[in-house]
């Protein structure tokens, strides 16, 4: 089992690198969503304990949508955590379905459907790295802190590893829409990946 509390730099930097190729696909996709330029803020990697995670997520109040990624080879599964402060995903809401005031309804399908398009970018750039088929679930959806959004996360992951790595970015437009991505690698899929950044 890999221990994660002691990743080499250039391990570190690889998987760094992964990130950043998920949120350009993400960026790309959100760009062609909004017809405008996103900028990408630059992907940073945390390894910390599964203890304290409560300090590396963001405080505030968030729409995120969460979905489970699993491949068909092994047991190489994951999460990924979709998270929209919730001024940016009300400007979302309302710019794309072009009204000032959208009922809560149409409010959470949209942010869904937004949350599903960006984690599906993200697995097909983390799939094509690894040369693997990655099958993501359907969305789930929520308004809450992210602690309480990941909480039953976290502690199935638990079960097989006392560390987390964390990949944290955000993507903003001119419109001052900011969207963070969260990938959270189960074990067989951490290993898979760092397996293959001992290769290159």
């Amino acid at each position: 089992m890999i221990d994660l509390g002691n990743l080499s730099e250039m391990e570190l930097d690889v998987l760094n690198e992964l990130g950043n190729m998920g949120v350009g696909h993400a960026a790309t996709s959100l760009s062609q969503l909004f017809d405008k330029e996103v900028d990408i803020a630059v992907p940073n990697i945390k390894v910390v304990e599964i203890k304290n995670i409560n300090g590396e997520l963001i405080s505030d109040v968030v729409a995120g949508v969460i979905i489970s990624l699993d491949s068909l080879e092994d047991d190489k599964s994951g999460y990924l955590y979709t998270m929209l402060p919730e001024k940016s995903s009300r400007k979302i809401a309302a710019s794309l379905l072009g009204m000032e005031e959208v009922d809560e309804e149409m409010y959470a399908s949209t942010i869904m459907e937004i949350g599903n398009i960006l984690a599906s970018s993200f697995c097909d750039a983390l799939a094509e790295f690894m040369d693997i088929t990655l099958l993501p679930s359907p969305p789930s959806f929520a308004v809450d802190i992210p602690t309480s959004i990941i909480d039953s996360v976290v502690s199935q992951m638990a079960k097989s590893s006392e560390h987390i790595i964390i990949f944290g970015t955000s993507l903003q437009t001119d419109s001052d829409i900011e969207v963070y991505l969260t990938l959270l690698p189960e074990q067989g899929l951490l290993e898979h990946i760092v397996r293959i950044v001992g290769q290159l």
